[in-house]
């Protein structure tokens, strides 16, 4: 009782900024190319990941958002095929049946296959080979926009902010980019309470936004949430107890915030 005064105010406060900004999406819309781009006609945005399953349990509001804009090109580039458990064939094919849920062609999806950058949280990535994958792929697709982790990887895992470092390194050392500009955007980690707080989380997402003129928010809205749940039920390998309450209760399914890297 004593909580009630603060925790019904920020309950309301936080579902009505919510069904603002999905009725109203341009109110937290801003620029995610580099200015030198904004006339190209049509935008190329990559998702860098870690595993098969990390684009719905965590870029979901974004990569739903993106996926239904007519003038936004959108790729996948997945660091491992998810053979922790020896089902990496399978979660592969998953992966391209999750990304066509999402409205995305299956040429649009790359998965890397290399010892090197195998799903282990006890093996280390290489940086500078992570760098190097994501360069390459950046350069074939003269890509605009990339979204990845960012240095504490949401959930700590150790592929996952290797996946940042290495983009990361790419962003700031890379000598194409002086030419060819892309911006680098890592998805902010939130605390444990703020993660499975849904879409509560929405007015202490929205200081995120206006605490810096280059972060970005995307909400995402019934309809895309549904699509996020839809794409997890292709990973049928991974649709275990614990990941069916994290698409329920996870902020993460009806909120993504980016700092810019670059």
């Amino acid at each position: 009782m004593i909580l009630a005064p603060i925790l019904v105010p920020l309950l309301l406060a936080s579902v009505a900024s919510y069904i603002a900004l999905c009725w109203r999406p341009q109110l937290a819309e801003r620029s995610m190319v580099p200015a030198k781009k904004q006339d190209k006609q049509q935008k190329h945005v990559l998702f860098v990941t870690a595993h098969p399953d990390d684009e719905c349990m965590f870029f979901t509001p974004t990569l739903a958002s993106l996926a239904r804009q007519p003038h936004v090109a959108v790729s996948l580039l997945c660091l491992s095929k998810g053979d922790h458990d020896g089902h990496g064939d399978v979660r592969k094919k998953e992966l391209v049946k999750a990304a066509v849920s999402f409205g995305l062609t299956p040429d649009s999806v790359i998965i890397v296959d290399d010892p090197n950058l195998p799903d282990d949280p006890k093996k280390a990535w290489n940086v500078a080979l992570v760098a190097k994958t994501v360069e390459a792929v950046v350069a074939a697709g003269d890509v605009d926009t990339v979204f990845t982790f960012d240095r504490q990887g949401v959930s700590g895992h150790p592929n996952h902010i290797a996946a940042y470092m290495g983009v990361k390194h790419m962003a700031l050392t890379s000598q194409r980019f002086k030419f060819h500009p892309v911006n680098v955007y890592a998805l902010d980690s939130v605390g444990l309470v703020r993660k499975y707080s849904s879409i509560i989380d929405t007015v202490f997402s929205l200081g995120a936004l206006v605490s810096a003129k280059s972060n970005l928010l995307f909400v995402a809205d019934i309809q895309a949430y549904s699509a996020g749940v839809q794409a997890m039920a292709m990973h049928e390998s991974q649709l275990v107890w614990f990941r069916k309450l994290y698409l329920a209760f996870s902020r993460y399914m009806f909120i993504n915030t980016y700092s810019k890297i670059n």
